[in-house]
């Protein structure tokens, strides 16, 4: 029973990640693989830099919010 089912899958998952359907001409997934020479794509373990810097910037406007601007308050 898991061949039949595996058939259509199978069909379907080719379809959806067919070169054809997403990219365009002359480019296929092996060239997406990785640049050369010092280049690089962004990766999505880089998003994780990303709460520090927020968390840097909201902590700064707080202070700022609060030691500078309590006099007009």
């Amino acid at each position: 029973m898991a061949t039949a089912a595996a058939g259509p899958l199978g069909l379907l998952w080719g379809w959806l990640w067919s070169e054809r359907f997403w990219l365009p001409q002359n480019v296929s997934w092996a060239d997406l693989e990785g640049p050369g020479d010092g280049y690089g794509y962004p990766r999505a373990q880089h998003i994780f830099s990303a709460f520090p810097v927020a968390a840097g910037i909201f902590s700064v406007r707080l202070l700022f919010e609060r030691v500078s601007l309590c006099c007009l308050g």
